[in-house]
């Protein structure tokens, strides 16, 4: 009688790995499959691709030369208020008012 009931738990304990071992290879290939889809979506996409932080950079790199190019201005606020519109230029805001400029130091 314990030769069949081993025999029986044998087959039960295959056919659960049989089991998971399908359920597993089933969830990694959906995701795959997921993977794939969603990678084909750049693959296909016609928009144009955002701006790169090359083009930003050189409109603040641009305005920063014009503020070293007018080094006649005696006033802070000014300087302060252009270094402010280059920040808020390149942080693609069209206000400054979230803008506190603590200190300025020139880098050499």
């Amino acid at each position: 009688m314990n030769a069949i009931l081993l025999t029986d738990m044998a087959s039960v304990m295959a056919n659960a790995g049989v089991n998971t071992l399908l359920g597993m290879g089933t969830v990694f290939t959906v995701l795959i499959l997921i993977m794939c889809v969603i990678y084909s979506f750049n693959l296909f996409n016609g928009s144009k691709k955002p701006a790169k932080a090359d083009d930003k950079k050189t409109s603040v790199d641009n305005a920063v030369a014009q503020i070293a190019a007018n080094e006649e201005a005696s006033d802070d606020t000014e300087l302060v208020a252009v270094i402010a519109a280059a920040i808020a230029a390149y942080e693609g805001s069209s206000s400054t008012d979230g803008y506190v400029v603590r200190s300025i130091r020139r880098v050499r």
